[in-house]
């Protein structure tokens, strides 16, 4: 008996192609189908790439999309035209489309390891080894997860990402593989990455300006994010009160805290600064908090995630306990972002650092 593969580590996103004639499968039953690709497009908009083998079986996509019911054709034109799924080519580009291939070995031959799960009818997916009662099966090599589109959302693939993108900072646990599972996957998939910490910017100041001997995550997690290139990172922060020790934490001092912090990357990165007074009066002259606790990390329109204790969670190489983290949605976490922003400080008109975001972020 052979030993199957060992099984590929989740990532929060991944790289899926699906078979043109997957589409129209269980057309005889238009609630079933509705189900089947509603539940399909909701995964595929937080976690998914699409990967087509070339232009022709990309075209050959788009014609099966637009010969589905209306609101499923909607559905699927208005996922791919928006900023949550990226589409791309196999370079080189290869014949048959992933609709045609017939053996398992091509597709990990030619689309590994970009693509790491297949969705095809059930008929091409029987003859590439998914057995009835399973709901896929592998490549030989282990590399290409092959499933039908009617089950997709059970398959392997789908289900580790649901689970890297939900799971807890475990104690323990290393930063680098949350990098390499969760957050550069999402990194690469989702722009512009919002960081929105009240305490972000005090840990910045105390490193960079006031010498304490404390570490800080923002460090850690810039120089991971600088190592993509193009990419470009908004944080929003907390201006604060002088701390005991008489050190200011004024708009001033955290201008020159994040300056500090860029020059020290050594690489090319985007940092736009929002800087939120920690304390205003409203109307009435009552002080009022506006920077609320609450701390989450967002990646462009793809995902959004609450982090209990915030950026300060990476300081460390390993977790020193285990911190929560949940979904947010992704309005939840813009509408947060707008209340914090329309409290700023006024920046110079070039931003903090001398660059700043277009308003459409």
């Amino acid at each position: 008996m052979s030993i199957p593969p060992p099984p590929i580590p989740g990532r929060a996103v991944f790289g899926i192609g699906i078979g043109a004639s997957a589409l129209s499968e269980n057309a005889a039953d238009p609630a079933l189908q509705r189900v089947i690709h509603e539940e399909l497009l909701e995964d595929l908009a937080v976690h998914g790439r699409l990967v087509f083998t070339s232009e022709a079986d990309l075209a050959g996509f788009l014609a099966a999309v637009r010969n589905l019911p209306t609101t499923l054709s909607k559905a699927w034109e208005a996922l791919l035209s928006s900023k949550r799924v990226s589409v791309s080519i196999a370079d080189p580009e290869s014949n048959p489309g992933l609709g045609q291939v017939l053996e398992p070995d091509v597709l990990e031959e030619r689309m590994a390891p970009d693509l790491q799960l297949v969705l095809l009818e059930t008929d091409q997916a029987r003859l590439l080894g998914v057995r009835a009662e399973d709901f896929s099966a592998r490549t030989p090599g282990g590399l290409v997860e092959i499933g039908r589109l009617a089950t997709a959302t059970r398959t392997a693939t789908v289900l580790a990402a649901r689970s890297v993108l939900d799971a807890p900072l475990r104690e323990g646990g290393n930063r680098e593989t949350e990098w390499e599972q969760r957050l550069e996957p999402l990194v690469r998939a989702g722009k512009p990455v919002v960081i929105y910490d009240k305490y972000v910017g005090l840990q910045t100041a105390r490193r960079y300006v006031h010498e304490r001997d404390a570490g800080d995550g923002l460090t850690w997690l810039l120089g991971r994010i600088a190592m993509q290139p193009g990419r470009r990172v908004r944080i929003i922060t907390a201006t604060s009160r002088p701390d005991r020790f008489g050190n200011q934490y004024d708009e001033d001092v955290m201008s020159l805290a994040f300056g500090r912090l860029k020059n020290a990357l050594g690489r090319e990165i985007g940092i736009d600064v929002v800087l939120v007074p920690e304390r205003g009066r409203d109307a009435a002259g009552r002080t009022s908090e506006r920077f609320g606790h609450d701390r989450h990390l967002r990646f462009g329109d793809r995902a959004a995630i609450a982090l209990g204790m915030g950026i300060q969670s990476f300081a460390k190489t390993h977790f020193t306990e285990t911190i929560t983290v949940a979904r947010l949605p992704i309005r939840d976490a813009k509408s947060r972002e707008e209340r914090a922003t329309r409290s700023a400080i006024r920046p110079p008109p070039r931003g903090w650092l001398g660059w700043t975001f277009p308003d459409t972020q």
